[in-house]
């Protein structure tokens, strides 16, 4: 396997023998890795959130058909 530069991208290289792009910048990797694990904890948390609004809407329904229960 010899790497050749690709021209115009700093840190990328064509692999000679799959013909694969390789990124050998390990920094914009790691930015990168940092990036999609804040980006799922974000959407870890607005999926928790949503959950727990779920909840609570059930909540006030079975508590709105109790008062309707006891008052009648």
């Amino acid at each position: 396997m010899s790497l050749i530069p690709v021209k115009g991208q700093e840190g990328f290289f064509r692999d000679s023998n799959t013909n694969a792009i390789v990124n050998k910048n390990s920094n914009d990797y790691q930015r990168y890795v940092a990036n999609r694990e804040r980006l799922n904890g974000e959407q870890e948390r607005l999926n928790n959130m949503e959950k727990s609004m779920d909840d609570l809407k059930h909540d006030l329904n079975d508590i709105k058909s109790l008062l309707k229960e006891f008052l009648r």
